[in-house]
């Protein structure tokens, strides 16, 4: 009950999965990034690509058999690739249900 009060529990969804609390949300997420456009040398090496795993499943079962949102905030994996991509990497992109590849480049 304490933990609801002060924002800290995670919310139990309609669902029954449980998603992050306010606080977990207001102190691990920002309005804005602070990307910086930086400049590299284009990686030329055989080997290029980066294989990026996501998942369409909303919930993931835990440890103690309790369902938590898989949802990640999309900086989380965009401002990364971004900066691997423009240092000249490729991306093959897959999920685990659908086992679909894309590349990344070509979108």
């Amino acid at each position: 009950m304490l933990k609801k009060l002060l924002g800290i529990a995670p919310n139990l969804e309609a669902d029954g999965s449980y998603s992050p609390s306010k606080l977990a949300l207001k102190l691990a997420t920002v309005d804005k990034t602070d990307y910086e456009d930086i400049s590299y040398t284009k990686y030329q090496g055989n080997k290029s690509k980066v294989l990026v795993i996501f998942t369409e499943e909303k919930n993931m079962e835990m440890k103690n058999g309790k369902m938590f949102s898989t949802g990640n905030h999309p900086v989380e994996t965009l401002v990364p690739m971004l900066h691997l991509k423009n240092a000249g990497f490729d991306f093959e992109i897959a999920t685990p249900v659908s086992y679909t590849h894309l590349r990344a480049h070509e979108t």
